[in-house]
């Protein structure tokens, strides 16, 4: 019998059969314990600042508004309102034409009422306000205005309707 030539596909031996197919090597997963570190630093400081705004919110935020509210009417001279803002003990020898004469020499045009500056001691606290706000580089006028806290209402209270005059260097 003849022999077919060399060069002839079919006189190549066959591939051996690929071998029967398995699961390669699963890759393990790293893990990655600094992203719940981070997502954990995260979620505490959030959490500290909704309860530090929280804390500021339920102990300051109301003598400030109760304070803006007797400054708003001694600003707008409307002393009627202002008195009765007062604490009993404040209205008992005194009227609305005294808490106007009174406050005659603060000229309060404008004022602001510093919520970095509020000294809190249980049911009193003593807010400074800024007679001159605007004044930049001249004289600085700053009172502390007493409240106390009375039935749930916030009220001035204090030597002189609730003024006390500070230092400019307090």
């Amino acid at each position: 019998m003849a022999q077919p030539p060399p060069s002839a596909p079919w006189t190549t031996p066959a591939p051996p059969p690929p071998p029967p197919w398995t699961p390669g090597r699963q890759k393990r997963h790293r893990r990655r314990p600094w992203i719940w570190l981070l997502v954990g630093s995260v979620a505490l400081i959030l959490g500290l600042v909704v309860a530090s705004a929280t804390l500021w919110i339920t102990k300051i935020k109301a003598p400030i508004d109760a304070a803006n509210d007797y400054m708003r009417d001694l600003s707008r001279s409307n002393y009627e309102s202002a008195f009765d803002q007062l604490c009993p003990a404040e209205r008992v020898d005194a009227s609305a034409e005294g808490l106007a004469d009174a406050v005659s020499d603060l000229d309060i045009d404008e004022y602001e009422v510093s919520p970095f500056d509020v000294d809190r001691d249980g049911s009193r606290v003593t807010v400074e306000v800024d007679l001159s706000p605007d004044d930049f580089g001249g004289s600085d006028r700053f009172v502390r205005l007493r409240l106390r806290e009375i039935d749930g209402e916030w009220r001035p209270c204090g030597p002189l309707y609730g003024f006390e005059f500070a230092r400019p260097s307090d």
